[in-house]
């Protein structure tokens, strides 16, 4: 994987990215449906690379304190379908991910927040 691929609009490079895509979470919650088209359109990932960009973005989010939630009227809720041990979640996001096809999610997938996200 060529973590130094350059975004097409902004320059910046696949690993610049995931770092800091985390940062995002101090203002509001991440959407898987947010990271798989970057990976996919604008850093041009496919197949193992696609998946692997994918990993170390929620990889990224989880460390950052994220957990899994999906919204529920106004309102967001922890979504523990997932797991609860990062590595766990991940290998269930994606595998989610890869059973619809590895399509584009859309914004009815999974999210990532805070505690602060969830409080609100």
């Amino acid at each position: 994987m060529d973590w130094n691929k350059r975004h097409r609009g902004h320059g910046m490079s696949a690993a610049e990215w995931i770092t800091l895509v985390p940062n995002e979470l101090d203002i509001d919650a991440v959407g898987l449906w947010q990271i798989i088209p970057v990976g996919r359109h604008e850093f041009e990932f496919e197949g193992e690379d696609l998946k692997e960009f994918t990993r170390q973005a929620l990889k990224g989010l989880l460390a950052r304190g994220a957990v899994p939630i999906t919204g529920q009227g106004q309102t967001w809720v922890a979504d523990y379908q997932y797991g609860t041990i990062s590595d766990e979640i991940i290998e269930n996001v994606v595998k989610k991910w890869l059973s619809k096809g590895m399509h584009d999610p859309d914004v009815g997938d999974v999210w990532f927040g805070t505690v602060a996200v969830l409080e609100e």
